[in-house]
């Protein structure tokens, strides 16, 4: 992409500022990326979730490559289960997919222990390539890492089909699994924190689209606001909370958890979502990642990324542009670099309304 503008600020300079309210030379831009810096490296998928020298490459060629205004890695939604005792099943090519949960049933629940972040499953790894990375680039860009949030993991526990069935006809137990998921989380949230290593939250399965907002309100809204009250009480603010879907009917719900923003999946309309929620929570997103950051050419993409500015710049508590979700790892290169050079060009402080059009 030739004629590309240059930033003023350094992403950790930008996020500080951000964070602080502080003048910012353009809207901050992230993405949800996952294992993307295996395939910029060339390396099996699951050689990378295997080798903590393969996760600091690949998210030093991420930062090499798009320079975001944050860099993360793991144990994203699958890394907790399996620490727990659920098991796996990985690709050289596609992202893991879980193979058998940890509970067939509730009397198996004693088989989940308190985390041992020193020894169960691949957190171990997880954690040195966070320190790794925070060595390398922490100067100029925020580390972060991402864990499924506690309905999530719960679900991926214990099956999620036998999970959901259980809200109605076993929901004491649901609680009880509900209750080790939360200690499970908090407890990879303090690893990280000692590290210096702030924490995001992924709630795919508390959507819209897979529960009812009564559901919500009694199985995942209680242990997410417990983990967000306890982020806000060690970093003065809550964590971002992303769920995937259609999410309108529980916005409010969202913001009830005290998370400081949500990250919406491109099915919302972030001009609705701000001005349901903009003045109580920030918001993040929501280039469309399947439709146009995959398949979509760079004109397309900077289109959807003007049109995200355009709809929530003006958000009162902060907007960051970013992908509505994970991308696929066949994302090329050049459309994730477009909507980086979108938040540049159109992004940029103060927002120039007539550039957008």
């Amino acid at each position: 992409m030739n004629g590309m503008m240059k930033d003023e600020m350094t992403p950790r300079e930008r996020m500080e500022a951000f964070g602080s309210g502080d003048p910012i030379d353009r809207i901050p831009c992230t993405c949800h990326l996952s294992e993307y810096g295996a395939r910029l490296t060339g390396v099996s998928i699951a050689a990378y979730h295997h080798s903590s020298d393969l996760m600091v490459g690949g998210a030093l060629e991420v930062f090499k490559k798009l320079r975001l205004d944050s860099v993360s890695v793991g144990p994203d939604l699958l890394g907790l289960p399996e620490a727990l005792g659920s098991r796996l099943a990985f690709s050289d090519w596609e992202r893991p997919q879980l193979a058998e949960p940890a509970i067939r049933s509730y009397e198996d629940m004693d088989r989940i222990g308190e985390l041992d972040l020193e020894r169960d499953g691949r957190l171990p790894l997880f954690l040195e390539a966070l320190e790794r990375i925070d060595r390398a680039i922490g100067r100029e860009v925020r580390v972060s890492t991402g864990v499924g949030g506690p309905f999530t993991t719960a679900a991926l526990l214990r099956g999620t089909d036998h999970f959901l069935r259980d809200l109605v006809i076993n929901p004491e137990s649901a609680h009880l699994l509900l209750e080790k998921a939360t200690n499970a989380v908090l407890r990879y949230m303090d690893a990280a924190r000692d590290r210096g290593i702030s924490c995001s939250i992924g709630e795919p399965l508390a959507s819209g689209d897979v529960i009812s907002p009564r559901h919500f309100r009694e199985f995942a809204l209680p242990y997410l606001s417990r983990i967000c009250e306890w982020v806000r009480s060690k970093a003065g603010k809550g964590p971002t909370l992303h769920i995937c879907g259609h999410t309108g009917s529980i916005w409010s719900d969202m913001a009830d958890t005290g998370a400081a923003f949500l990250s919406l999946d491109n099915t919302i309309d972030l001009e609705d979502a701000k001005t349901a929620v903009g003045r109580r929570v920030g918001l993040t997103g929501n280039v469309p990642p399947v439709e146009v950051l995959m398949n979509g050419t760079i004109a397309g993409v900077t289109e959807a990324a003007k049109a995200c500015i355009d709809k929530a710049f003006d958000t009162p508590k902060g907007f960051v542009l970013s992908s509505g979700c994970t991308v696929p790892l066949d994302t090329p290169l050049p459309n994730i670099l477009a909507m980086k050079e979108a938040a540049r060009r159109f992004g940029a402080i103060p927002i120039d309304r007539e550039s957008l059009f």
